[in-house]
C-alpha cells in the first residue's frame, strides 16, 4: 500500500478506475444547456452548465448493451459507460496552456471518452515551452501545470520536441514514433478496444479528510499467459474541471486568449515513481 499527501484540490480523480467523463462542450464563454432534448436548451450556449432540465418521461444514463451499468430504460446517453473485463486504452495528450491548437487535441479526447465511456482512460500532460508559467500584467498563464513525472515522460518520448499538440496511445510506437497526432487517435483507440483484455485490475482507495492523505490498493490478475514480462503498474493523480487560461484557436472565438478555459483530466501527480 502506498500513501501520499496530497495538495489543496478542487476535485481528485484517479488515473485507473476513477476517470471522470462528460460529453459537455467546453469551450466557453457561453454557458447554459447544450442537451437540444432538454426542456431549457439554449442554442447559444457553448458550455453545459449542469441546469438542464428535461421531461420526466425521458430517461438518461448507459445506453450500450454490453456495458455493465447498461440501463434499458435510458432514452439518451449519458457518456458514463462502464465496462468489465474487457480492454482499456491509455490516452496521454500532451498539451500546454499557451498551445493554441491543443484545445482542438483535448476536444478528440472527449469525443473518444464520450464514445467508448471508461475504455478510455484520459490523462492531460502539460509539458515543455507552451506550459512554462508566465508573469502577465493580467495574470494570465500563471499557473504551472507541469510535473516532474510529465516532464521526464517528455523528456523519454520528445513530445514537446515534435511539436504540441501530440500524444501516447498506450504508449505504443506507430510508424517509428510513439508521439502520434491527435488526428489518428480515434482510429488508433478503435483498433485496440478489438484485442480481448490480458489482465483485469481493480483498485481501492481511502481518503482521509483530517489528513489529507489518500491510500490505494491495486489487485491484478492474468486472464491471459503473461510471462513475457516484466509488467509496470504506475498510479497517478489527475484532476477534473480546473478553470483557468488557455489559448484557443477555435475561429468562432473573438479572444483567443480564454480566461475560463476548463481542463480536464489534468496529471497532478504520480503515487509510486515513473
Amino acid at each position: 500500500m502506498k500513501t501520499m499527501s496530497l495538495k489543496p484540490i478542487l476535485a481528485i480523480s484517479f488515473l485507473i478506475a476513477l476517470g471522470m467523463a462528460s460529453c459537455d462542450v467546453l469551450d466557453p464563454p457561453y454557458y447554459g444547456c447544450t442537451d437540444p432534448i432538454a426542456e431549457n436548451y439554449n442554442s447559444k450556449a457553448t458550455h453545459n452548465d449542469g441546469s438542464c432540465e428535461y421531461d420526466p418521461n425521458l430517461f438518461r444514463g448507459c445506453t450500450d448493451s454490453t456495458a455493465s451499468n447498461y440501463d434499458p430504460l435510458a432514452i439518451v446517453d449519458d457518456c458514463h459507460c462502464e465496462y468489465e473485463n474487457v480492454r482499456k486504452v491509455l490516452v496521454e495528450d500532451y498539451t500546454g496552456h499557451t498551445c493554441g491548437n491543443c484545445p482542438f487535441a483535448a476536444d478528440v479526447l472527449k469525443d473518444l471518452e464520450c464514445e467508448w465511456g471508461d475504455r478510455v482512460v484520459p490523462l492531460a500532460v502539460h509539458v515543455g515551452f507552451f506550459a512554462e508559467p508566465q508573469n502577465n500584467p493580467d495574470g494570465s498563464f500563471a499557473t504551472d501545470f507541469r510535473t516532474p513525472a510529465g516532464n521526464q515522460w517528455n523528456s523519454e518520448f520528445g513530445n514537446s520536441a515534435q511539436g504540441l499538440p501530440n500524444g501516447l496511445i498506450n504508449r505504443l510506437e506507430v510508424g517509428g514514433s510513439r508521439p502520434q497526432s491527435y488526428t489518428v487517435w480515434a482510429a488508433q483507440v478503435a483498433n485496440l478496444l478489438t484485442a480481448p483484455a490480458q489482465a483485469t485490475l481493480s483498485m481501492t482507495n481511502t481518503y482521509s479528510a483530517g489528513s489529507r492523505t489518500v491510500s490505494t490498493s491495486i489487485d491484478v490478475a492474468a486472464i491471459t499467459d503473461m510471462n513475457s514480462g516484466p509488467y509496470n503498474i504506475i498510479v497517478c493523480l489527475t484532476e477534473d474541471s480546473v478553470v483557468d487560461w488557455q489559448k484557443d484557436y477555435d475561429p468562432d472565438l473573438t479572444d483567443e486568449k480564454v480566461p475560463d478555459y476548463v481542463h480536464m483530466s489534468v496529471l497532478r501527480d504520480n503515487f509510486n515513481g515513473t
